[in-house]
Formats: C-alpha cells, structure tokens, sequence
C-alpha cells in the first residue's frame, strides 16, 4: 500500500470527517496559523495563535481611484474587538483552543466562567466587507449574565477612503445552562460621502457558504478513494473560484495577496490558472479570465508588441514586466483556456492576441531556431542566458493548441503553426538537449551546468524525446532532495534556498502524463500531507498568500495528469488516464469544460482501464483498454 510509507507525523491540519473542513489544535508558542480569503472586493490574511488569539489584515480593493497609490488596508486587532462582560466581568478575547477552515475561519476560545466563545470570520462575497460571528455559550451548570457593549470606530485612509468598524449592542441577558448569545461585528470600506454599506449577516454567511459548496459539490467535482487528496483538491477549488476581484477595468482574478497590487501577470494567471477555469462552471471566473485577456488585447493594439506585455499591476492596472517569455506564456495559457471554454464567439474575439503573441514569438527567433528571452518566469532570481528552455517549450505548446484553436475556427494558420511548433520541437533538441550532471536531459541555457527544475517543461508539453532520463533527474536527489518528506522540487541544484511550489505541482502532473502512477500518486500524498495539511497550508506558496499558484496547479495534476485530458479543438479533446493499481474507479464530475455539461468515468475492468464519457443523458465515448491508451472525445460526433 503506498500510504503506509507516508511520514508518520500527524497531519497539522486535520481533515473533518465530511471532508468539507479542517481543523487545527492550537498548542504553545507555535508559529501563527495564517489561512488567506477573498471576495470581490477584499483580500484578507487572518493569523491565530494560542496566545492572542485571532488577528488580521484585510485590503480592500476598487473603493478609490484608480491612480491612487494608497493601499485600504484595515488591521483587525486589540483594538477592534467587542467588549462583552460576563456576571459583569470583562471577558478577555484571547486564549484561543483551536482553529477550523470551510470556507469561513473559525477560532474556538477557552472557556470562561463557564461560557464558550466562537469566533466567524470571513470576507463579503461581492461587498467592500468583512464580518464577524460571535457565539457565546452557557456550558456552565448555572445561569450567566452576558452583556455586550455597542462600539464604532472610524478612520481615514488617504483623502477618499474611510473604514468603519462597528459591533451592535447586547444589553445584559441572563442566559441558561446550554443556553447560546450571537451577535455580529463588521468593518467596510467606502469613499467618503458614499452610503453605509447596510449589513445583513444572514444573507453575507449564506453567499459565502454558497460559494464553498460549490467547491465541494459544484461542476467541475473529482471523485476518488483518497480523502485527503480529494479534500485537498476542494481547498484549492475554493481558493481559485474566490480569486475574481474588482478593478476599475472590471473583474480579474487576482493572486490574492495583501503586498502585490491588483495585477495580472503572464506566468500565475495565464499560464497557470486560466486552463482550468472552464472546468469549474463559474461564469464570473471565465469572465474574469476574458477581462485579463482583453487587457493584454487593448495593450498590443494600442502600443505594439514591443515590448510584449509581461505584466499589468497596481490600481492603475500599467505595464511592468516584459521580456520574461512572457509571449510565450499567453499564447500557451491563452489558447488552452479558450480551447477548453469552448466559445466560439470569445475565440474570435481573443484570436487577435494569439497573432500578437505569435508574431512576438518569432521577432525573438534565434538563428539556432529557439526563442530569445532575458529573464523567465523566475524574473531575474536565477541565470537564464539569452535563451532559456521554458520560453522555447512554452511556445512549442501554445504552438500546438494554437493550431489545434485554428483548425476549430476555420482559421488557414493551422498548417502553418503545426510546421512552427515542428521546427521549434528539433531546435529545443539540438540546443537544449545534453548531459546534465551525469543525467541526457537538458541544458537550462547555453552555459547551463546543473539542474533546473524547469527541465520538467518539454515534458508538460508532450516533448518526449529526454522523458525517461529527464524524469530520473526530476526525482533524483540532485534536483528533489526532499521528495519523500514532501518538500518542492528545487528550482536548482546548487542553491537550495529556493524551492518553488509552481514547479513541484508541474513535476506531478508529468509524472501522472508519463504514466509512473505509482510514483506519482506517492509523490502527491506526501506533497499533501506536508504542504497543504502541514503548517503552511491550505495554500502553501513562496509568498504563503498566493490564490492562484497551488490553488490552480494542484487540480490540473488530476485534470491534465492523472485522467490526461488535452484539447483538441473547442469541442473536442484526447484523454490517456491513469488509474492507480489500488483505486477501483476514478471520475470527473459535471466538468463544464467546451461549455457543456460533462462526465469522465474511469474503472477497473480486469487487467483494463473501462473509460467512459457522457453528457447530455447519453453516452458520448467509452473504451476499455491498457493504462496508456489515449481516447478520443468529440461532442459534435453524430
């Protein structure tokens, strides 16, 4: 059984048994506990401790002008918290026994004098807001009177803004054994001279608990035998279906971190998350992504590709970084999303910035037939040369799809692109291939010497040339020194300050595209159990707030890897799916990807995998056949 040489330490974070929470036992002088949420108008990062109980910071968004360099950002402390007195005694908000997560944080405090406290919070769906459910009760033998005082508090940020903190009054109300108190508090943000947010808790909660059922039971829902591989799937769902944000140029996702600025960037939204957004059936989601989109659009009509846009951020929503492959990346992401959203009328509208992206990737054509770039993704944290492996892959891969996005539109570049990507393919041998400390993978760039961790996107891409020996050097102790204990890949050899959370989900996709399930399902178990059931989870990431990196890399493990689904056309797409020796059955539920309704069912048959798809009340394809066998799915097949 491959669970049984997991790390025996007991999960950090402890999954309930419906599946739909997860708790944590505070204890001494541990490190806070940081959990991060969202609405359309507020980032916030809450920290829990035993000591202090809980504290957090929340940033407000698209409450100011959009020139504004003024961050809204209110810190929910000491000093905004409701005065409650008990048999007259004031008590104290601290000394916290536990914390749980479900979509809303839930700090659980000591008793005292015999009255227990729970503590809600979480950010408004769609409101400049955040609220605050407060539960005291009696589990004393005798009645306590209970009192809490009104409070209101007001500041202003810059010249435009205020925020408002306010707790409604509770006059002194003896309450019976077993017997419960609620009340509420609330900070909002607004422009001066704008009407008071009016606040309905009831209506608030039942927003937010809508949008984490949907994580858990809407489109989009996997189903396999690993509790804790599926609950971790459902955190990173939730995470990735709050992430549309509001900006002055409309809703976007955002990453979700209260020190970047509103921004979209040409690696974390693009080339990470917007594939994936179609399978979860959230219009506002795929709007958010076409919203991003339209503003690289606007930016290469209106100034050139010259240079390509890597970057959109602050308020303003202005160019910041270039040169990073960023051409690269959008023609990847791009096509893929717009493949799989499977809407014709937003393919043509986006096909425009598939030629920007393509005519950019070929002003950077190398006379060796790679692609130039000065930094990549990794923008500058590590040496690239003038051409790196990641931009010359990503761009064979937004080459295929892009022609694959051609074909379904009746577009004449799909010859032309196919022929790109071919050329491109024999380049990224010639040039990149080598031994690479004792390993015939590739060569990060020309003066490359030790292992990256990008050497894993020729494989991403179904570049297969270097797979088995690129993947020996993937899962060495050179490149993934902590594997077993669910540590990241590092993004080079010889600096181990660096692990990258990006990277080690890519890693477990291609291991489950390669067809070692065996390792990959082992791999992703302890990746689970340390990251995002450990201390720095649910949402592990360099910065400890991404929205968007694990919260969208993570999934597409199950969805690109484990079943192996590849675009073909916008109705259209292949699957080669790997079922591990000891699951029966593994399935796709309701996915909403090429804009219909849809299930992929694989089962134990024998020695065989039985591959099902249907929609529609009818059977669209099924199969049986070795792991490994690819399956080809047409939704406009009579």
């Amino acid at each position: 059984m491959l669970g049984l040489s997991l790390p025996a330490a007991a999960d950090f974070w402890i999954r309930k048994d419906d599946g739909r929470a997860i708790t944590h036992q505070l204890e001494g002088a541990e490190a806070p506990v940081v959990v991060c949420m969202q609405g359309r108008k507020v980032v916030m990062e809450t920290r829990v401790n035993d000591a202090d109980g809980l504290e957090y910071q929340a940033r407000f968004f698209n409450v100011q002008h959009h020139e504004s360099k003024t961050k809204v950002i209110f810190r929910g402390g000491k000093e905004s918290l409701p005065v409650i007195f008990m048999d007259g005694v004031p008590r104290p908000l601290f000394q916290a026994d536990s914390v749980e997560f479900d979509g809303r944080l839930i700090v659980r405090y000591q008793p005292y004098r015999g009255v227990s406290l729970v503590r809600t919070v979480y950010p408004s769906v769609d409101k400049a807001l955040v609220l605050e459910h407060w539960e005291c009760r009696n589990q004393a033998n005798k009645e306590v009177s209970i009192e809490v005082m009104s409070g209101h508090k007001l500041a202003t940020i810059g010249d435009a803004v205020v925020t408002e903190w306010t707790c409604g009054a509770v006059g002194k109300t003896a309450i019976k054994p077993g017997a419960t108190i609620t009340f509420h508090t609330s900070v909002q943000a607004r422009r001066k001279g704008e009407t008071v947010i009016e606040v309905s808790p009831d209506t608030e909660q039942t927003l937010r608990m809508k949008l984490a059922e949907a994580a858990w039971s809407g489109p989009g829902r996997l189903e396999i035998p690993d509790a804790s591989l599926l609950a971790a799937y459902n955190l990173q769902k939730l995470h990735v279906l709050e992430t549309p944000i509001e900006t002055h140029l409309g809703v976007i996702t955002h990453n979700g971190s209260l020190t970047y600025t509103p921004g979209i960037w040409a690696n974390d939204p693009v080339e990470y998350s917007s594939p994936l957004f179609p399978f979860f059936g959230s219009d506002e989601l795929n709007e958010a992504s076409m919203n991003m989109y339209r503003i690289w659009l606007d930016y290469c009509r209106r100034h050139g590709i010259d240079p390509f846009p890597g970057s959109f951020e602050h308020e303003s929503l202005k160019l910041v970084q270039k040169h990073r492959g960023d051409d690269a990346m959008v023609l990847y992401g791009l096509s893929k999303f717009l493949l799989f959203q499977g809407d014709r009328a937003a393919a043509e509208e986006m096909w425009p910035l598939v030629e920007f992206s393509v005519a950019s990737i070929e002003k950077h054509m190398t006379p060796e037939g790679i692609v130039a770039s000065k930094t990549d993704e990794m923008e500058g944290r590590y040496p690239t040369g003038d051409a790196n492996l990641s931009t010359s892959a990503l761009a064979y891969g937004g080459y295929r799809l892009a022609a694959r996005l051609a074909e379904s539109l009746g577009k004449p570049e799909t010859a032309e692109f196919d022929k790109r990507a071919d050329a491109l393919r024999q380049a990224i041998e010639s040039f990149f291939g080598a031994e690479v400390e004792g390993f015939q993978t590739y060569r990060y760039f020309k003066e490359n010497t030790v292992l990256r961790g990008w050497i894993l996107l020729p494989l991403a891409m179904d570049i297969t040339e270097r797979q088995d020996a690129t993947l020996d050097a993937m899962v060495s102790n050179k490149l993934w020194p902590k594997r077993m204990e669910g540590g990241d890949i590092l993004a080079a050899s010889d600096r181990r300050e660096t692990e990258w959370g990006r990277e080690t989900y890519y890693a477990l996709r291609v291991l489950f595209k390669a067809g070692r399930t065996e390792e990959a399902l082992d791999l992703t178990q302890r990746v689970v159990k340390a990251q995002i059931f450990g201390p720095r989870g649910p949402y592990p990431d360099e910065d400890a707030i991404d929205m968007l990196c694990p919260g969208s890399l993570y999934p597409r493990v199950f969805t690109e890897g484990m079943f192996g689904i590849v675009p073909t056309g916008l109705d259209s797409f292949e699957c080669t799916p790997w079922l591990p020796k000891a699951w029966p059955r593994m399935a796709l539920r309701d996915v909403r990807a090429f804009g219909k309704s849809w299930d992929l069912a694989v089962e134990r048959d024998g020695d065989q995998q039985k591959v099902t798809v249907s929609g529609g009340g009818k059977t669209v394809m099924s199969g049986s056949g070795p792991a490994g066998k690819t399956y080809q799915v047409n939704f406009s097949a009579p």
